[in-house]
């Protein structure tokens, strides 16, 4: 006869696998490594490629450096647009003789004078019959100076991030090379992880997973996408506008930038899934279609302050882009709800005490 410490459940999975403590943390030791391995392979396939390019000319090749100009292209159509409204301000105010920009930007006679040395360069010329100098009076219109001069200027010193230490590009290229090389390994530490995982889960836990981690992140991807290639361009534009509106010149910091434009994607990625919260709330049991729809405007003012609160950024520029898509992800998580709602168990169905149970 068995002790109740020695009776086994027929219905246990696990009955032939049990491990200690320490052997799961032996296990999960050994796929970290392995995860860890991957990521540092992914990375030096990075720093490879990287030299490659830079060695070719073929800037397009490579992982850290490709990615590093991605990110920065938002600032540098911004910055780009920003300085080309103040050229284009400054020759609408050049017909208006009564402005302070007008009276700088007219035409000017500036007198030029050039030595026998000089003009002795010219062919044709006789030094000895040359003069000891010559003046002349010239007309130099400052705008067209001042686009001569950014044409140049551009070349030498374009408008882009800067940095305010040597060391600072030397860390923003490791630390984008190791997000890229993240992203890459990214199915071979996710292996890993659901290998460590995926031994302790019973057969329809496994299925969820399999049913609704593939529209996690198709919904993640979405929201960094559009993040990277709608939200990050409007909310610089928007940002350097009230630069331009309150008179000021942005000087803008790599290392700043970059946190914002890792961080920010991220974000979106994360808010992006309020539909399989509210799926997995209307599962277990907590919420339905018509709680949800009664809590609208509830929810609305909630994914507001979410929103101010998760952005990286105080403006409320940046949190409007992210409310207005989540407040749109909240009602297609209400249709979702609406479409495949939560079968009811037996235990759930409720009997009016009035009715009676008949014996035949």
């Amino acid at each position: 006869m068995r002790s109740r410490d020695e009776i086994i459940d027929e219905d246990d999975f696990f009955k032939d696998t049990r491990m200690s403590f320490g052997d799961h943390l032996e296990v999960l030791r050994a796929h970290l490594w392995r995860a860890i391995y991957g990521l540092f392979f992914c990375m030096l396939i990075g720093f490879i490629l990287d030299s490659i390019g830079n060695a070719t000319g073929m800037d397009y090749i490579g992982i850290g450096r490709p990615l590093m100009e991605i990110i920065q292209a938002p600032v540098k159509q911004s910055l780009n647009a920003f300085y080309d409204r103040r050229m284009k301000r400054l020759q609408a105010e050049k017909e208006q003789a009564n402005s302070a920009a007008a009276q700088a930007a007219q035409p000017r006679v500036m007198r030029l004078r050039f030595t026998r040395e000089d003009l002795a360069q010219l062919p044709g010329l006789r030094a000895d019959l040359l003069p000891e100098h010559v003046d002349l009076n010239a007309v130099v219109d400052p705008v067209e100076v001042y686009e001569i001069n950014e044409q140049v200027t551009g070349y030498v010193r374009p408008r882009e991030l800067t940095t305010l230490s040597a060391q600072e590009g030397f860390v923003i290229y490791f630390k984008v090379s190791l997000i890229a090389g993240l992203v890459i390994a990214s199915p071979w530490v996710f292996w890993q992880i659901w290998s460590f995982v995926a031994a302790g889960l019973y057969p329809h836990e496994k299925r969820y997973v399999h049913t609704y981690l593939p529209i996690s992140v198709v919904l993640f991807v979405l929201g960094v996408v559009m993040c990277q290639f709608f939200v990050m361009p409007k909310t610089v534009d928007a940002l350097l506008w009230f630069n331009e509106y309150v008179g000021v010149t942005p000087d803008l910091r790599l290392s700043e930038w970059l946190s914002l434009a890792i961080l920010l994607p991220v974000v979106f990625g994360l808010s992006f899934q309020t539909p399989l919260v509210m799926m997995f709330l209307e599962r277990i049991g907590l919420a339905d279609a018509d709680t949800f729809k009664r809590k609208r405007k509830y929810a609305v003012f909630g994914l507001a302050v979410f929103a101010a609160i998760i952005t990286p950024t105080p403006d409320a520029i940046t949190m409007m882009y992210l409310w207005l898509p989540m407040v749109a992800l909240y009602e297609f998580g209400v249709w979702l709800a609406v479409l495949s709602p939560r079968r009811r168990r037996l235990d759930d169905v409720e009997v009016p005490e009035s009715e009676e149970l008949i014996e035949v």
